[in-house]
């Protein structure tokens, strides 16, 4: 009997695993995807990245350095949570 060749298949979900995901490109994730219904958002931060360099990018900028996080740091210490 001849052995039939098996089908290989990878399966991932990135907006749903555990453990450190990284920012991915629109085609990093269709590369991913079992289908052409996919969420386009990065995983990591929800926005679309179309190039590589513009994660590098933003990988870049320190978070504490941004006008939102400094606009939820005036909020919270404005705040009588203390």
């Amino acid at each position: 009997m001849q052995k039939k060749e098996r089908i290989q298949v990878r399966a991932e979900n990135p907006g749903n695993s555990c453990g450190k995901i990284d920012h991915m490109t629109i085609d990093e994730l269709k590369a991913r995807a079992v289908d052409e219904n996919f969420d386009g958002t990065c995983p990591a931060c929800g926005k679309f990245h179309l190039t590589r360099a513009e994660i590098e990018r933003l990988e870049k900028i320190r978070i504490a350095d941004t006008e939102e996080y400094k606009k939820m740091e005036a909020q919270a210490m404005a705040s009588d949570f203390r």
